[in-house]
């Protein structure tokens, strides 16, 4: 049996590695996937929608990854690792076959699928590897290095195309290979006791939580009126600035630079401060901070007009995502019993990819019909209102939610 502080220091240390091509992949997904997808293989919507979809349709499915792997006695971190490596090899596949754009499509949105599939094992491993008080600081200093990560290849990746568009296949690569590594740094996490509540085998068991957890039903539901109008947002974000149809028309490298970059840079240094306010601020308080910072990135970068706007759009909304990343990926063990966390988790993430699945072509939908202003502001409008709900709630709260919600003592 390993030791708990053993079982911390070999996780944070897999993590730090681990973030590392996590960071590459989050490039991917945020701007390079799209980039490729515009310039370079000039796809339409049902191809785009479908790569920016994948992500969500994995997360739905990790409602069913709980109940299989009691099913398979595997470990959390085993089942996790090969899932990666899954994702791996269908990049793998878009990689060895460059000029096919549906191989392109189809394996990159795999990878990304067999990606999100597997957090709610990740979160489970937190919860049971990570001090309570030191949760947040931790995960978030693994953040850090991941958003470093993510810009380091942001410039890497903008440099190259900039070179020549052609170059796009060793991107490729390097997506493959990430997925690979990760799988490896997983694969490497400590093998920890775990038996789920009762219940957790059967499929669709974990949707009960919904009916017996009031607090866990008010904040799904915060979640889900922010989250549409976030991803809605985020979803046109390298389409308003690269497709020559809506007039802007920025060059690869300055499409990277805005998109993928400015972003994550300064989520790389809010990170951390994040980090420490989720372990001694209400999660309410929190929730309710970061909707109205993403809401006013989003009105600043749909509705304002040149580089300065877009670039502080996208550095709050970078701002926004770094503590959105740490609340979005805790909060559920702040709520579940220790041995329920994945099951909680796999919910949450259900309910996530349901709404990123939607966000995508309802998104360029709307823009049939209204302008990326229009748009811009009926998204802020949404998240402020997640905001408002949940501050009712939190002035309403007894003395159960306040101590399950409130910050935690440090140890």
């Amino acid at each position: 049996m390993i030791h708990p502080d053993q079982a911390t220091r070999r996780t944070f240390h897999n993590e730090l590695w681990r973030s590392l091509p996590a960071g590459v992949l989050d490039a991917m997904a945020s701007t390079f996937g799209m980039l490729i997808a515009v310039r370079v293989f000039h796809l339409g919507h049902v191809e785009k929608s479908i790569f920016l979809s994948a992500t969500s349709g994995g997360l739905i499915t990790s409602l069913f990854v709980v109940p299989l792997l009691l099913r398979a006695r595997s470990t959390i971190a085993g089942t996790a690792a090969r899932v990666q490596m899954l994702g791996g090899a269908c990049m793998a596949a878009a990689a060895m076959f460059p000029r096919e754009p549906w191989v392109f499509i189809i394996g990159l949105s795999l990878g990304l699928f067999c990606f999100s599939m597997q957090i709610p094992l990740m979160t489970q491993i937190y919860r049971l590897n990570y001090p309570e008080a030191q949760r947040g600081r931790l995960y978030a200093i693994t953040g850090v290095t991941r958003s470093a990560a993510a810009v380091g290849f942001g410039f890497f990746g903008g440099w190259l195309l900039g070179l020549e568009v052609d170059n796009y296949v060793w991107l490729l690569w390097c997506f493959a290979a990430s997925g690979f590594l990760s799988g490896w740094w997983t694969h490497g996490l400590p093998a920890v006791a775990w038996d789920s509540s009762e219940g957790g085998a059967r499929f669709w068991s974990a949707l009960r939580w919904v009916r017996d957890d009031r607090d866990f039903r008010t904040l799904l539901i915060s979640w889900m009126m922010m989250g549409v109008g976030n991803l809605v947002a985020a979803s046109l974000f390298v389409e308003y600035l690269a497709n020559p149809r809506h007039g802007i028309n920025l060059p690869e490298r300055e499409v990277a630079w805005i998109t993928g970059v400015v972003p994550v840079a300064v989520r790389m240094i809010s990170s951390y401060p994040w980090g420490l306010i989720y372990d001694r601020v209400g999660l309410f308080t929190v929730r309710s901070i970061l909707n109205v910072i993403f809401a006013v990135a989003i009105l600043t970068f749909f509705v304002g007009q040149g580089y300065l706007s877009w670039c502080v759009g996208m550095g709050l909304w970078g701002m926004a995502n770094a503590g959105g990343n740490v609340t979005w990926g805790l909060w559920v063990t702040k709520l579940a019993p220790k041995h329920a966390v994945a099951e909680y988790m796999s919910v949450h993430s259900f309910l996530t990819g349901f709404r990123g699945l939607l966000a995508p072509p309802l998104a360029f939908a709307a823009l049939q019909v209204m302008s990326f202003q229009t748009l811009g502001i009926l998204c802020s409008a949404a998240i402020l209102s997640a905001s408002a709900f949940i501050t009712v709630r939190a002035r309403t709260s007894d003395d159960e939610t306040r101590r399950r919600l409130g910050p935690r003592e440090r140890l």
